[in-house]
């Protein structure tokens, strides 16, 4: 088996280059990411790519060139960057990295709840500007004793809400199969219901057909007053015009994402921080993932 590992330095894990020639007779760490037309020059050549969330593969690509490719394992817990039908009927197995970074996103979205709610950027800028506290447009709030909900309660979300449990959180989540009952401590509702009973929300669900711009005006418009809205998921799940008008007219008291993308109209508010989708990237998550993707395509050649 001839495999092609799109992102270097995978070599620099001692773990993953060992196993990785366990399953193949020949390695090529590419030194550069692929493009487009590299990438379908890679699955002509390659019985196994290992890539990462940066490299799509569609369906063109599958269908104008000869495809050798029978695997693809993705460096990432989301496929929204592989058109998986596709891949299917090519005969091509996909493999991801479920577990692996999990902690380490709902930490980062419990610290983007943190810094809005203590406004931290906002003060940040004052303190740069030479002014004082007076400047905040409110004061900052505790956690403890705040609703949070949480809309999608797979492994990110219920991780994050058993970290709000423990700050003394009221926690309520919504996701595909769940809008009522509970989970131990959790509360489950429709997402109407989430949105206007909670003071902060945290976005964790896959981006699907079903989730692209799930929350938009209509739904914002459900919101708590002066609510804040962390999204750890794919940018293409919030409208982003929505979610500016929610800020503009007070609805939204904040905002903060994790993706490399943001509209500027947006990054440039002191109330809405976002970062460069860097949530699931840890110095312990890195090697996990790494790990973890090496295990589940090593499981599956010998299942």
């Amino acid at each position: 088996m001839r495999a092609a590992v799109a992102i270097e330095s995978l070599k620099e894990n001692p773990y993953f280059a060992e196993r990785v020639k366990e399953i193949a007779d020949e390695v090529t760490y590419l030194p550069a990411r692929p493009d487009h037309d590299e990438l379908r020059d890679l699955l002509g050549q390659y019985d196994l790519l290992v890539i990462g969330a940066r490299e799509r593969i569609t369906a063109d690509m599958l269908r104008d060139a000869p495809v050798r490719t029978r695997i693809v394992g993705t460096l990432s817990v989301g496929t929204d960057h592989l058109d998986i039908p596709a891949l299917k009927e090519a005969g091509i197995y996909v493999e991801r990295c479920p577990t692996a970074n999990v902690r380490s996103v709902a930490e980062h979205a419990l610290a983007l709840l943190f810094a809005l709610s203590k406004e931290l950027k906002w003060g940040d800028r004052l303190v740069a500007d030479g002014k004082s506290r007076s400047g905040l447009p409110s004061l900052p709030f505790e956690l403890s004793g705040r609703t949070l909900g949480l809309i999608g309660y797979g492994n990110i979300g219920s991780t994050l809400g058993t970290l709000a449990v423990a700050l003394g959180m009221r926690v309520v989540a919504t996701s595909r199969t769940r809008q009522g009952g509970g989970d131990g401590e959790v509360a489950f509702g429709t997402l109407e219901h989430v949105l206007s009973e909670s003071h902060l929300v945290s976005i964790s669900v896959p981006l699907t057909q079903e989730t692209r711009g799930m929350v938009n005006s209509t739904t914002l418009a459900s919101l708590r007053e002066g609510a804040i809205l962390v999204n750890t998921s794919r940018a293409e799940v919030v409208d982003e015009q929505a979610v500016r008008a929610a800020l503009d007219s007070g609805r939204l008291a904040g905002y903060g994402g994790d993706y490399d993308h943001a509209d500027p109209n947006l990054t440039e508010r002191p109330n809405v921080l976002i970062t460069p989708h860097v949530a699931g990237i840890t110095a312990e998550s890195n090697d996990r993932l790494d790990n973890e993707l090496i295990d589940r395509l090593a499981a599956h050649l010998k299942g």
